[in-house]
């Protein structure tokens, strides 16, 4: 994606890591590892993302570690972009407004929607809508105690020539 694109696509990089901190952590960063809140600054990560020092484990961690976006070559900015965008466009549209393979946005696509999986229940309030509810109407592909498909057309199941409807003998 050219510069120029880039600036109206995607939300800048610092305005991301605050979000992200902000969601991650709330106002005081704690250790992902111990969650303790003596944690001192150490420099940034080749991605940008701030580098801390836990005194009490003595680890060092990112804004990223432990994320769904730590281990991906996306820029921040980009994997936001991805997930602002997945509810309303085609993984392919969004592959090509980063300019980037297909492939590599759907696998980041569904890890996302697998960790998003995984989020507690949570309670819908005010004015809600659903889209696309399909009912089921029938028994196609359900199969019975035995484990074998349900029997097709007029004929019933053990049935023998004069127990069977519209058949001619």
């Amino acid at each position: 994606m050219d510069e120029e694109s880039a600036q109206v696509f995607l939300p800048p990089r610092e305005r991301c890591f605050e979000r992200l901190r902000l969601a991650r952590f709330g106002e005081t960063v704690t250790c992902v590892h111990c969650e303790k809140d003596a944690v001192v600054k150490r420099g940034t990560t080749g991605k940008d993302a701030q580098q801390y020092w836990c005194k009490a484990c003595e680890t060092y961690f990112n804004d990223l570690t432990n994320t769904i976006f730590g281990q991906h070559r996306f820029g921040l900015e980009e994997m936001f972009y991805t997930v602002k965008e997945m509810r309303s466009e085609p993984t392919a549209q969004i592959a090509r407004d980063l300019d980037r393979d297909y492939e590599a946005v759907l696998n980041f696509v569904h890890k996302v929607q697998d960790v998003s999986g995984e989020i507690d229940e949570f309670d819908l309030y005010g004015v809600c809508e659903a889209d696309e509810v399909y009912v089921t109407a029938g028994e196609k592909g359900l199969e019975d105690e035995d484990g074998s498909p349900r029997s097709r057309g007029l004929s019933k199941k053990d049935a023998g020539p004069s127990q069977q409807t519209n058949r001619q003998s």
